[in-house]
């Protein structure tokens, strides 16, 4: 998974987070899907409570891809300079059926 990249000062990402369920080959339902956000410091604790519901849709060209577009109102994006890790979680009927993480780093500007 890609980084994510942003100048302090920011307060969201308008870019959508792509994954690819791969796991069975067939197309990724989304309905009901749930996504739960969590940004943690390199020692592993939350630097705020996890964000939930973002926003999810299906991408109707690939089937097997579901775009998590983190909006640039969603809050609690840190803003001191360092490295730390995003936690996704998708919930689907109560079931979580995926995880993923990936590496955010904030710059000064």
């Amino acid at each position: 998974m890609a980084g994510w990249n942003y100048i302090k000062g920011e307060t969201g990402y308008n870019r959508p987070f792509v994954f690819f369920d791969k796991g069975t080959g067939l197309a990724y339902d989304g309905t009901g899907a749930v996504v739960t956000m969590t940004i943690l410091e390199s020692d592993l604790t939350a630097t705020s409570p996890a964000i939930a519901d973002v926003a999810t849709s299906i991408d109707t060209a690939n089937p097997l891809r579901v775009l998590l577009a983190v909006d640039q109102a969603t809050p609690n994006v840190p803003q001191t300079p360092a490295s730390y890790i995003v936690q996704f979680k998708v919930t689907i009927g109560g079931e979580v059926r995926k995880t993923f993480e990936l590496d955010l780093r904030v710059f000064n500007g």
